[in-house]
């Protein structure tokens, strides 16, 4: 003998759909809260030792690119979720977390990253003979 489904009451599908109305503009809400977090902690500016090594490296917040036409930096921030990039592996700065690679020129190698790396300004730090990376 075959038992029919019960349908939900007029009562649980109203409490579902009222549910699902006040999830939305919440999740939203937590949604910009915790980007607005994010951005707050981020300091505005990062220094850079005189000595950092020719090639692709990685100093604290900043990945420095130093070449022979000079110096760039970008922010050590792996697009994709935030994490801080740590590492570089051959000619390209590494995400721990998910391993998005990022090209020399802060472009995305490999995925799951999207967006390009943070260009930083760079400015000559004459108290230290180095330089101060600062966000745009």
């Amino acid at each position: 003998m075959r038992v029919p489904p019960v349908s939900p009451s007029r009562r649980q599908s109203l409490q579902r759909a009222f549910t699902a109305l006040l999830a939305v503009p919440f999740a939203a809400a937590l949604v910009a809260m915790l980007g607005g977090v994010r951005r707050s902690r981020q300091p505005s500016e990062f220094p850079v030792p005189a000595d950092v090594p020719f090639g692709l490296s990685v100093v604290d917040n900043v990945i420095v690119q130093r070449g022979e036409q000079g110096l760039r930096a970008f922010l050590a921030r792996c697009t994709h979720l935030g994490c801080r990039i740590d590492r570089v592996i051959g000619d390209e700065a590494v995400c721990p977390c998910h391993g998005s690679r990022y090209r020399s020129d802060g472009s995305v190698a490999t995925g799951p990253a999207t967006k390009a790396l943070t260009p930083l300004l760079l400015e000559a730090d004459p108290k230290t003979g180095g330089w101060v990376a600062r966000v745009r």
